[in-house]
């Protein structure tokens, strides 16, 4: 297994257990994620913090039921694509199950700028309004 992925691993360990340390670890100082579509929760976020502080976001608008599901991910280079799906429950008739592709670049041993792509952006637009 090549470096790349098992720093991807080590990144999905820690959100399935729902170690945000662990999570966190994995990422440079200076990440930048670029989050697809144009909800109020769209565009880039730089930095760890600017990060940590959008994922509260994202679990205060789902009453704390966000999540990503990994399927795969496959590796070549400095890059690992991701088959995802993004999940949330607000209640059983507003719920969010998201296909999606997560592209990861690496440097350095550690996860430094993301790119998030839905199969349908408009309805994942819709619910994080």
């Amino acid at each position: 297994m090549s470096k790349e992925l098992e720093v991807f691993h080590s990144y999905t360990k820690g959100l399935e257990k729902g170690d945000f340390a662990a999570v966190f670890e994995t990422m440079s100082d200076d990440i930048v994620w670029h989050m697809g579509g144009n909800s109020p929760l769209s565009g880039d976020v730089v930095g760890k913090q600017a990060l940590g502080e959008r994922l509260e976001e994202f679990a205060k608008r789902s009453n704390n039921t966000f999540g990503v599901v990994t399927n795969w991910a496959a590796g070549n280079g400095c890059f690992v694509a991701a088959s995802v799906v993004s999940v949330a429950k607000r209640s059983e008739e507003d719920k969010l199950n998201m296909p999606g592709i997560d592209l990861f670049r690496m440097e350095d041993g550690k996860i430094c700028e993301v790119w998030t792509f839905a199969k349908n952006q408009a309805v994942e637009d819709e619910y994080w309004k």
